[in-house]
């Protein structure tokens, strides 16, 4: 039994993609902090070299003040500092003692000495902004930035101490440090890709291993089990399928086993086995390591620049709704569990509404209409909140070019109707019957689950599902659910 080669591909995919979203921001966080060092531990330098060469020559100067130029010309502390400066610094530029005209006394740039410098932008300019400014700053024209200290002598100010940076020297120390970085995300990324590669082949494998046992039972070998590995939902589908091989075989024994039930029971067990199929392509459940990568990278930036800060928030939200639709459908496959409680359904309306509203797409209106939705419910809030989530995004996604998305409710005979009302393209009256099936879908990319979550949900509190759709004309969807009168004793 092969695999379908879109869920092998999609699998894939997904896993790889995830692994390369990671990479990316790695790398924007990786280059946005190498930017923000470059330039701080650069302006650091200048400043303290700055501080410390105004310290020598206003002690030369204080020492002589009779001619405080020419003290500062001849002090040799001083010109062993200014040849150790360049040497010490890969990104100062030049570095000069000047009088109160502008005339360079002492200067690294001997050509410079006894003529007058034209003072350059500070480094305020260059630590002003963020970090894409400061970016371009250094990836962009050669450019020079100065740090000025005055000096002074008899508690007059006769000259200043300049210390020059360059961009372009920045430049050079930013690429080897970019270069370095980009060996290890890309090697990095090199196994993630393939971890990512190698969980989808093992994922998909399983899969068709229990695809396999199924036809087996389907032309009568009923002794044949499957491996049971781990005690994850695969592990538990295996479980299930062999407790009916054990079934069918002790019944083809005693001679009663029917044809029409071995297909019956197989084609359920083959649907679960769609779900979970759908369950790996939507979600990609073994990149939980992508969720490590990203605290490691949360914790290394802790003040990242906003474009960078909105990406991580994007991730962060993304891998969070994975895990919370995996302990969905953690409980999805499990049949007839329920956690049911007293809870507040006009409550759960609106924060279902709520979090319609705070989505991305503005093309999109959210109404809401639960006044008659009672305050005290008996139910599964988790799951509830879970299907009406589904229809809502359902009926986001069949406005592409946006309109109204109605959430209301209003008792009927035996219970409650919510209904969830859109104004899009419709469903065609050939595919209605088929919309809630497992694995089927319309939509590019899709598994068919959403709308499997939904009807197994109003199973789980008995109730059901009624679709009136027209093309062109929207769909709506309602759910009728009893009202309970009692809690039970005992609720698993």
């Amino acid at each position: 039994m092969k695999l379908p080669i879109s869920l092998r591909a999609s699998l894939s995919a997904s896993m790889v993609g995830l692994a390369l979203l990671v990479a990316l921001i790695a790398i924007a966080v990786h280059a946005g902090l190498a930017v923000k060092g470059t330039v701080q531990q650069s302006v650091d330098r200048a400043r303290a070299l700055a501080q410390q060469a105004a310290l020598v020559a206003s002690s030369a100067a204080n020492a002589s003040p009779v001619n405080p130029n020419a003290a500062i010309q001849g002090d040799r502390g001083l010109a062993a500092l200014f040849e150790s400066a360049l040497a010490g610094d890969p990104t100062i530029y030049d570095l000069g003692v000047f009088d109160a005209d502008g005339f360079a006394l002492i200067h690294t740039d001997r050509q410079k000495v006894a003529f007058r410098v034209d003072r350059r932008p500070g480094l305020d300019a260059l630590t002003r902004g963020d970090v894409l400014r400061q970016g371009l700053l250094l990836l962009g024209p050669a450019g020079a930035y100065e740090e000025r200290v005055p000096l002074g002598a008899d508690q007059q100010r006769f000259g200043e101490v300049r210390v020059g940076v360059s961009t372009t020297l920045m430049r050079e120390q930013l690429v080897s440090w970019l270069r370095a970085g980009l060996w290890v995300t890309g090697a990095a990324l090199m196994l993630a890709v393939l971890v990512a590669l190698a969980l989808a082949q093992f994922l998909s494998q399983r899969v068709r291993n229990m695809m396999t046992g199924l036809e087996r039972f389907r032309e009568g070998e009923f002794g044949y089990r499957l491996a049971v590995e781990g005690q994850d939902e695969l592990a538990l589908l295996a479980s299930s399928i062999n407790a009916l091989g054990e079934r069918l075989e002790a019944r083809a024994r005693a001679g009663h086993v029917d044809p029409t039930e071995l297909l019956v029971a197989t084609g359920q067990i083959s649907t679960w086995a769609r779900v979970v199929s759908g369950l790996a392509h939507e979600l990609a459940d073994p990149l939980n390591a992508a969720a490590l990568h990203l605290g490691q990278l949360k914790r290394k930036s802790k003040h990242p620049p906003p474009e960078t800060a909105r990406h991580l928030k994007v991730l962060e939200d993304e891998l969070k709704r994975l895990e919370q639709i995996v302990a969905g459908f953690r409980r999805f496959t499990v049949l007839g569990e329920m956690r049911a409680q007293w809870f507040d359904l006009r409550g759960l309306l609106e924060e279902v509404a709520r979090r319609a509203r705070e989505a991305p797409d503005r093309r999109i209106e959210i109404k809401l209409d639960a006044t008659l939705a009672p305050t005290r419910f008996w139910g599964d809030p988790a799951l509830l909140r879970q299907a009406l989530s589904n229809l809502m995004s359902n009926a986001e996604q069949a406005m592409p070019g946006g309109g109204r998305v109605t959430l209301a409710a209003h008792a009927i005979d035996d219970g409650v109707a919510i209904s969830v009302t859109d104004e899009g393209i419709g469903i065609p009256e050939e595919i209605q019957s088929r919309i809630f099936d497992h694995s089927f879908t319309t939509k590019l990319g899709g598994s068919g689950i959403g709308l499997a979550v939904v009807q197994q949900v109003i199973k789980l509190h008995d109730g059901r599902i009624r679709l009136r759709s027209r093309p062109e004309e929207g769909t709506q969807v309602t759910l009728e659910i009893p009202v309970k009168s009692t809690v039970p004793l005992m609720v698993r």
